[in-house]
């Protein structure tokens, strides 16, 4: 394969997008501010699934490829960053007993502390998930609702 088609080929890749929840009952202030300097994240290895997911939450962790994009959350109290998965999940955390972490690259900040108050999905600051993908037919919905107000970006800007 020459490199344009390579690069077409990379181009015509959809980046997936996740939202990632360190919730306020496992996690306190001083919690988060560590795992963001630290350039890791946590979800707990006994993290159900969603609904009626044959797939848990936790396998979600486990098996996202590195280079997908996260918006980290904690609960709904706060948009903090959006992050992309640079390493494999550590099944063996520092952390404590029965977490999974990873590794991620910092892309952007939130540029905004307002609370999120727009449409309940499970991918959504205001929804009682841990670790939840953003469906490829509500990408419009999530830039309009998450990339724009808290980040500053739009799809274009991921190749979308």
């Amino acid at each position: 394969m020459n490199s344009k088609s390579e690069t077409l080929v990379a181009a015509s890749v959809k980046p997936k997008f996740w939202k990632l929840s360190q919730g306020k009952e496992e996690f306190d202030y001083a919690d988060i501010i560590e795992s963001i300097s630290k350039s890791l994240v946590y979800v707990h290895n006994d993290t159900g699934a969603k609904g009626r997911s044959a797939k848990s939450q936790a396998q979600d962790f486990i098996d996202a490829p590195i280079g997908e994009y996260f918006y980290l959350t904690y609960g709904n109290s706060g948009v903090y960053l959006l992050g992309q998965f640079s390493g494999p999940a550590n099944i063996f955390s520092k952390y404590k007993e029965g977490w999974l972490d990873r590794k991620f690259e910092f892309i952007a900040p939130s540029i905004t502390n307002k609370r999120y108050s727009g449409e309940q999905k499970w991918w959504a600051p205001n929804d009682n998930s841990t670790f939840t993908s953003v469906p490829e037919e509500e990408l419009m919905l999530f830039e309009k609702e998450i990339l724009d107000p808290y980040f500053g970006l739009n799809l274009k800007e991921f190749g979308v």
